[in-house]
């Protein structure tokens, strides 16, 4: 709460990964956005934060003018349009330091003379909900891309204003949340702030739930919740430290391209303070270093359970590929040799007869071993 923690603050190792991964997925959706829409988009935060943390390092809104302004490919082209940044957040320290911070990562042009080149900036002081909506609106955000990070302490955004940013053209959210916020109050019938995020109040059968199984259970509750609001494609992951403690990302997108894009991003960065990756669907909940080439024993157990239930446990290894794009937090190109090393370890069979992984392709069909 604003007043109870000191500003700055220190950025703990998920925020560090969170923050690297955001850096590397700026860095392909914003010249995208830039040529695709003529700079005509919006990059928008609902809790900004100061911009900077007590070690020096630059928070999200830095990260994200600095994607624009230190690429002269892209910053050139901003002039006949209108890049908008919009930050809110409810700590006035935040919203007075933020500025200074902005202005570093603007350099050499002044803050105040960005709107001159194309770039329009906006901080506010007040709740995500609904001053966030109400600045878009001023700023003329509605019906061209929004790029929205809903950074939260755990207690994520209303479903509401997830729905009306999925209704406007090639937008997506980034959304951070602690399914255990939502386990604690389930039985609450007058804290109402889970029914406003899900939507309804379904999610309250969490409490039916077994104890091991609750956070799994509403996190793919969540991930309806948000492809109900509009974006079809989701990927939602932890960071999990070396404590064993997590953070829950849910990224909402209205194109696949944007999710493959996240996925590159995801696999691209760096390896910090010992964060890793795991995947709500492992049953097996395996934390996975984050590298270029990750483990994945993760997706093979993913494949072979998915095949499990499809009809004469069969598919196309194009098919698997989708798969793994559109329900594993693994990209879809990891998902060719995955099938191959299956196959050659006899986990799966070739329709065409063939017993080993030479000559495989996108077209052949595999199936799980047939049960005698």
């Amino acid at each position: 709460m604003p007043g109870q923690n000191p500003v700055p603050w220190k950025a703990d190792p998920h925020t560090k990964a969170k923050h690297a991964l955001y850096e590397r997925y700026l860095s392909k959706w914003m010249p995208i956005m830039v040529k695709g829409w003529g700079a005509n988009i919006t990059y928008a935060e609902g809790f900004a934060g100061p911009g900077v943390y007590l070690d020096g390092s630059p928070g999200s809104p830095v990260i994200a003018l600095r994607t624009l302004v230190e690429n002269p490919n892209i910053r050139t082209k901003v002039k006949n349009g209108g890049v908008r940044f919009v930050f809110v957040d409810l700590d006035q320290r935040c919203i007075d330091m933020l500025p200074g911070e902005l202005a570093k990562a603007a350099q050499p042009v002044p803050l105040d003379k960005l709107s001159q080149h194309g770039v329009q900036i906006a901080i506010e002081n007040g709740e995500c909900e609904p001053q966030l909506e109400r600045i878009l609106t001023r700023v003329k955000a509605w019906d061209r891309p929004i790029l929205a990070v809903l950074d939260t302490w755990g207690g994520a955004v209303s479903f509401e204003l997830v729905k009306r940013i999925a209704g406007n053209p090639s937008s997506e959210v980034i959304i951070t949340m602690q399914p255990q916020y939502f386990s604690r109050f389930a039985a609450v019938d007058d804290i109402t702030h889970g029914d406003r995020v899900f939507g309804a109040s379904g999610w309250r059968a969490v409490v039916q739930q077994p104890s091991e199984a609750k956070e799994r259970w509403l996190l793919q509750r969540y991930r309806q919740t948000i492809q109900a609001a509009g974006f079809p494609f989701v990927l939602d992951f932890e960071l999990v430290d070396t404590r064993g403690q997590s953070l829950f990302l849910v990224f909402g997108t209205t194109h696949p391209k944007g999710l493959t894009k996240m996925k590159e991003a995801m696999w691209e960065v760096d390896d910090i303070a010992g964060v890793g990756y795991r995947d709500p669907r492992d049953p097996s909940q395996e934390t996975l270093a984050i590298e270029l080439e990750p483990h994945t024993a993760p997706l093979k157990r993913l494949i072979l359970d998915h095949l499990n239930i499809l009809p004469g446990h069969r598919s196309p290894i194009h098919e698997l590929r989708k798969f793994a794009l559109y329900n594993t937090v693994f990209k879809e190109s990891q998902a060719m040799s995955v099938v191959r090393d299956l196959v050659s370890s006899g986990l799966l069979m070739r329709a065409d007869g063939e017993a080993t992984d030479t000559g495989l392709s996108f077209q052949h069909v595999v199936s799980l071993p047939i049960r005698q």
